[in-house]
């Protein structure tokens, strides 16, 4: 799925002005969907929710100034964690990545840092960079590095793989050697981490339909692929239905539940989801109504799921493409939509 880049200039000049802020995290600006930190968090303390629990990706209305303290203010307040997803070299932490920002903040905000990394654009299944030995030896090391630094609960390894396989097969198959190598290494620094690696639920499914622009047709469905990382202790999902059904009622009752059966029994997660609540896409068109509906209707459907953790995309709407410019519980003027009410009533 298509996502907003994120500027690391930006991300430097927002935790800046965060490291500037009071001992407990708050800032001068509060907003109707916002109030002051907990300012019982222990520093340096990270807590580590019971399952399922759930969060936002990195998703503020944009990176400068009190900005983005508002989205650590909110986020925390209503949700256990914040996920960043992004490039795998994020895993060696420069100063100002994604990565290194999200963990730097957590014991002061109180959430628990989540980091799924991937090797190709998720658009088009191009490797970010050609994976030669150098190349793989470093992304391993990378892992290794930092499971050993911060002993995550969780890593993911893996966006969408399901799309590389689609369009880069000889591609794919680097990338299966690579998460088998990374999952020995983790595990020999990390053993109590959960490692999982993520697919577009929709299309592996073979539902190519709707905003995709293809056929849905079961015969596509390629739930063989999850079978190729047996070193993975949780599968992750991205799930966006609203792309493929034109109203939440439409979801099948099982379209969750049976995600358990093709994990083989491991526990499944969501690394994104999300509905739109606006634009003009013929039944697929996004209305405040369908996405509050969803948050409802996700909740009933996962009810009787084995699940780690669920992640609503955007927390603010972004400055995306498409049906994922709208898919925020918050509007970019900080207006709630009746989803945010939703996610709160399920808390």
């Amino acid at each position: 799925m298509r996502r907003p880049s994120t500027r690391p200039a930006a991300i430097v000049v927002a935790l800046a002005l965060v490291a500037g802020c009071s001992d407990d995290g708050s800032s001068t600006t509060t907003t109707a969907t916002t109030t002051p930190p907990d300012t019982t968090t222990t520093a340096g303390v990270i807590p580590v929710p019971a399952e399922p629990f759930r969060g936002f990706s990195l998703s503020p209305v944009d990176y400068e100034g009190e900005n983005f303290v508002e989205f650590l203010d909110t986020a925390a307040r209503n949700g256990d964690a914040i996920e960043r997803v992004g490039d795998i070299l994020e895993w060696e932490e420069a100063e100002g990545s994604g990565v290194a920002v999200v963990n730097g903040l957590a014991a002061t905000y109180g959430y628990l840092p989540l980091s799924v990394s991937g090797v190709f654009d998720v658009d088009n299944g191009l490797l970010l960079r050609p994976i030669d030995d150098a190349t793989f030896d470093r992304y391993v090391a990378a892992a290794r590095a930092y499971a050993e630094k911060h002993q995550p609960p969780y890593l993911g390894l893996g966006v969408e793989i399901d799309t590389q396989w689609r369009n880069r097969p000889d591609d794919f198959e680097v990338f299966v050697d690579l998460f088998a190598a990374v999952a020995a290494a983790v595990d020999e620094v990390s053993p109590d981490t959960k490692l999982l690696t993520v697919f577009q639920l929709e299309r592996l499914s073979g539902m190519h339909g709707g905003l995709f622009g293809g056929t849905n047709d079961p015969t596509l469905a390629a739930w063989d692929l999850i079978d190729r990382f047996p070193d993975a202790d949780i599968i992750g999902f991205t799930t966006y239905p609203g792309l493929v059904f034109s109203d939440p009622s439409e979801i099948p009752d099982d379209y969750y539940t049976r995600l358990n059966q093709y994990a083989g029994g491991r526990p499944i997660a969501f690394t994104e989801m999300g509905w739109q609540s606006a634009g003009q896409y013929g039944v697929y068109s996004g209305t405040e109504q369908k996405q509050e509906a969803f948050v409802e209707r996700f909740l009933e459907l996962t009810a009787g799921a084995d699940m780690a953790f669920y992640i609503w995309s955007f927390l603010y709407d972004q400055q995306a493409p498409g049906p994922f410019a709208s898919m925020g519980l918050v509007d970019r003027v900080r207006r709630p939509k009746l989803a945010w009410w939703a996610w709160q009533e399920s808390g």
